[in-house]
């Protein structure tokens, strides 16, 4: 019941910040920026995004076999891809997580060892991601110095800072397992999941390439809101976009709304309005990475509906790792 009640209210928060965004923003005005926009640049700019997930999904199968589960590239494909249609009714993008690793491990069994692989997948691509802001800004301050985006650097760097110690250094962990010292049966089992994520310090090369798939697809994000922007004849440097994309990327991934709408959006606005892109363009092109979002995780429901629950059934489960 709380679960439901919990769905309800990000869900109508996910509402109330769209319909703020509109009564700001009028329907006519973004419906005139489609218009008016040119259709080369938004076909690379989808291309791009696809490219993206494309590079995940290796990036999720190469941790993956470093930890011994060996799987496919097509069934790596079938789960990640299932994964996103998840996040359509579930808050942030956790949802499909969750999915991704509950299916391999269904499959090959060691929970422990897959959850490591999808969260150790999501914390390379956060260090990727806070790198190249930290980059960008090192870079373009002094056409760029506003305070909102300082603070929301600065705030990053701060919790995946604090995420890097809680993974890589054990005593750390330990003492923040400490808040569970009532409940000895869970402190054991985040203790023994830790442990699992410490493989990665053990062996920095692993975590090394790994990082290597997630530089890509953080610098080829903000190239894709770039493109995506001359499509409306923005013509802004892209130093811009590489300071502002991973701020509004890290925003989205908080869980208060379905998918990181609404938060995205309004974030979009703010963040490009400091660089003097008009909020009804700053919000077109959010929006249409929206729409390659709940694209992506359509052609994810398509999979599961008509192969991947199918193949899970007539596929048996391989010896328990």
């Amino acid at each position: 019941m709380k679960g439901k009640i919990f769905l309800f209210f990000r869900l109508l928060v996910t509402i109330a910040i769209l319909f703020a965004l509109f009564k700001f923003i009028s329907y006519e005005k973004l419906v005139s920026v489609y218009k008016d926009s040119k259709r080369g640049y938004l076909v690379l700019g989808f291309f791009i995004f696809f490219l993206c997930q494309i590079i995940g999904i290796f990036r999720w199968r190469f941790l993956l076999s470093s930890l011994g589960v060996n799987i496919s590239i097509r069934e790596t494909f079938y789960s990640y891809f299932c994964g996103l249609f998840l996040n359509l009714f579930f808050p942030s993008f956790f949802a499909g997580d969750v999915f991704r690793g509950f299916c391999i491990s269904y499959r090959y069994g060691d929970a422990g060892k897959v959850a490591s692989s999808v969260l150790m997948d999501r914390f390379s691509g956060a260090i990727a991601l806070t790198l190249v802001a930290g980059f960008a800004f090192i870079i373009g301050r002094s056409i760029m110095p506003s305070e909102g985006v300082v603070v929301s650097l600065l705030l990053l760097c701060v919790i995946v800072g604090f995420s890097s110690l809680a993974i890589f250094s054990r005593p750390f962990f330990r003492f923040l397992a400490g808040v569970f010292k009532r409940k000895p049966h869970l402190q054991e089992k985040l203790i023994s999941f830790h442990d699992k994520l410490y493989f990665f310090k053990n062996n920095p090369k692993i975590f090394a390439k790994s990082f290597l798939f997630s530089l890509p697809i953080q610098l080829l994000m903000p190239t894709g809101f770039f493109i995506i922007s001359r499509a409306f004849d923005v013509n802004l440097g892209a130093i811009y976009f590489f300071i502002v994309v991973p701020i509004v990327t890290a925003i989205a991934l908080i869980p208060i709304t379905i998918a990181g709408a609404g938060t995205r959006e309004a974030s979009a606005v703010y963040f490009f309005s400091l660089v003097g892109i008009e909020k009804s363009i700053g919000l077109g092109i959010s929006l249409l990475n929206l729409i390659f979002v709940i694209s992506m995780s359509i052609i994810g429901g398509i999979f599961y509906i008509s192969v991947y629950h199918k193949w899970l059934q007539f596929h048996p489960q391989r010896n328990k790792l």
